[in-house]
């Protein structure tokens, strides 16, 4: 899944409502609703993010649409579970051809023209949720906003139904075990626990082939690396206009890789890669390569739940599955590389932030009249509090919207520094396009398990990080004008 640098970060009257509500809704004063034309199936196709099924997302979500139906009796809603793997692939190819469901996971190449713009719809009230004015009022605007979320050409074609969380779950038995102090703090910290733990006969983090198996712990290292580079590459605001932002948005990103300050010749891009191939070597998983992930929840949870690693990288959509674990399950953030590991480093905490990166779901611009109309209600219903909080908890998922409340146990993915977006945000270098995503992970997985030199690696990096920004850059015509992008 696609990690990127991106960057991140009142009440109508009752009386109004219902005169706003005729037009969307056949009775006014309940939830209940009525399609007309007769019954209509809602299709929705979609990464499974919660479990290893591939035809359920679980029962979170099953019991939410048997409540959407409800509310809506003449509607039903199918679910297709997508391959992890090459989802995006699949979508892609479908909005091309004008075949694409209802819904589509916003994860996926697409041009503006091909989904619909949800900007009305968000400046709206939402029917399940009529407190606030407008649907938009209910997001969490730190991580969702016209200004932060939108298009290059302004639009939102996408709602957030939860966000994302990223951090280790940790088997505190195995770490009283081995005499680790819980949580760890600092990578030196980190080392010293890898080998208590091998001396003990545990291995410390679970692994697997996945693109988060790569993603998540590479991209910790290289976005802390990386900090130092933050006001060099910050040239644009979070609408894409020269100035400065909290955080590197792609544009930075892309101009940066235009102009040669950002390459993989980079004293630390070097010493992030050496320390993630000491990683995988000495702490993850053997012959981690040939197992297969399964579930964007997490990685290799089978060994981690087993009881055989105590670590494993994990979204918080992966607490349904550990809490089924028979021993005492922590969460952590990834530990902090100071000077004592590498004089390159600034010591700036590990960060990842709290994101849009979760659960996001659009519509085809393909999608026409009580279809369109009941898409937009699917995405209504599913981000309003009413309805919100119980699959929220079912999931593990952090709330896109204000008046519910995430799971405790993954308290520590969200803590201190490491809930704070970063600056830098270099978790996103693998993420610059659906193309590059793809080849980072071969590209890693061929340095980390040796078989790629280290010399070849930074050219096949230098390689795919230029050919996506070429392809940001054509898939953003207003750019084409300024001279970096030539």
């Amino acid at each position: 899944m696609n990690t990127t640098m991106s960057v991140r970060r009142s009440t109508y009257l009752l009386g109004l409502f219902c005169l706003l509500g005729a037009m969307l809704l056949s009775a006014c004063g309940n939830d209940q609703q009525q399609s007309q034309g007769g019954p209509i199936t809602i299709t929705l196709a979609g990464p499974n993010q919660w479990n290893s099924s591939g035809k359920s997302f679980g029962t979170g979500w099953d019991a939410a649409v048997q409540q959407f139906e409800k509310l809506n009796p003449n509607v039903k809603v199918k679910i297709t579970v997508l391959p992890l793997s090459n989802f995006s692939q699949i979508e892609a190819t479908e909005l091309a051809s004008g075949s694409a469901p209802d819904l589509i996971f916003n994860q996926t190449s697409y041009k503006p023209y091909q989904v619909t713009p949800l900007d009305s719809y968000l400046q709206q009230p939402n029917p399940y949720a009529t407190e606030k004015p407008h649907w938009m009022d209910w997001f969490d605007s730190r991580a969702y906003n016209p200004t932060l979320s939108g298009a290059a050409d302004g639009h939102l074609y996408w709602v957030p139904l939860n966000l994302v969380s990223v951090g280790l779950f940790v088997n505190q038995d195995l770490f009283q075990k081995a005499g680790v102090s819980y949580p760890i703090k600092t990578y030196k910290e980190w080392e010293t626990a890898i080998q208590k733990f091998k001396a003990a006969g545990i291995t410390p983090m679970a692994m697997d082939n996945s693109q988060i198996g790569i993603a998540f712990p590479v991209g910790s290292i290289l976005n802390q690396m990386m900090n130092k580079y933050y006001n060099d590459f910050n040239w644009f605001d979070a609408a894409g206009k020269p100035g400065t932002y909290t955080n590197l948005t792609t544009k930075d990103l892309i101009r940066a890789v235009k102009s040669g300050k950002l390459n993989a010749n980079l004293p630390e891009v070097v010493e992030a890669l050496k320390l993630a191939k000491d990683m995988y070597a000495n702490g993850a998983t053997p012959n981690w390569s040939g197992i297969k992930g399964l579930s964007g929840a997490g990685v290799n949870l089978d060994d981690f739940l087993a009881g055989r690693t105590a670590m494993a990288w994990g979204v918080n959509f992966g607490a349904a599955e550990v809490s089924k674990a028979t021993f005492k399950v922590g969460s952590m953030g990834f530990p902090t590389i100071t000077t004592e590991t590498t004089p390159l480093s600034t010591n700036q905490p590990a960060q990842f932030g709290v994101t849009t990166g979760g659960t996001s779901y659009m519509i085809p611009s393909t999608v026409k009249g009580d279809h369109l109309k009941y898409a937009v209600r699917f995405l209504q219903f599913m981000t309003a509090p009413k309805y919100a909080q119980s699959w929220i908890t079912a999931t593990t998922g952090v709330p896109s919207i204000t008046g519910i409340t995430a799971p405790g146990v993954i308290k520590g993915f969200s803590d201190g520094p490491w809930g704070e977006a970063p600056k830098s945000a270099g978790y996103s270098l693998q993420g610059l396009s659906p193309q590059q995503g793809q080849d980072y992970t071969q590209i890693m997985q061929g340095y980390l398990l040796g078989t790629t030199s280290l010399s070849a690696t930074q050219s096949k990096l230098d390689a795919s990080w230029k050919a996506a920004a070429d392809y940001q850059i054509q898939q953003n015509p207003n750019w084409q004008s300024e001279s970096w992008a030539k």
